[in-house]
């Protein structure tokens, strides 16, 4: 191969002229990035940040965040295998939002408790 800067012969395999310093077609090739063909499971992924947004608010907006989580987990849980990726965050939204809904719950019987005890002491 011919130095298209300098003309002078050099290595086919160069990646820079060896007689100017001039980057070769070799040089595009080594200094780009492979793109990777893998795609990004975001459905567990927001699923997991719904989970966790419901366990640490939810119940102060009706729990919603831990049931959007847990549905957008579920699907990321499908999708793993298409993705090949996503599984960690799939479970761990699951198992948050189980664990915000549980808490939920508590809260609002117990809540119920109190209230319906509070109607029939008048």
């Amino acid at each position: 191969m011919f130095c298209k800067h300098c003309g002078k012969e050099i290595n086919d395999s160069a990646v820079i002229c060896p007689n100017c310093g001039v980057a070769t077609d070799n040089y595009t090739a080594v200094a780009k990035p492979a793109e990777s063909s893998q795609k990004f499971n975001g459905f567990a992924l927001a699923g997991m940040i719904c989970a966790i947004v419901g366990l640490v608010g939810g119940n102060y907006i009706f729990c919603m965040p831990s049931i959007v989580g847990l549905i957008l987990s579920i699907v990321g849980m499908v999708k793993v295998k298409e993705y090949n990726s996503g599984y960690g965050f799939a479970l761990t939204g699951i198992i948050i939002s189980g664990i915000g809904l549980l808490i939920w719950l508590i809260v609002w019987i117990f809540l119920g408790w109190v209230w319906f005890g509070l109607i029939f002491m008048w």
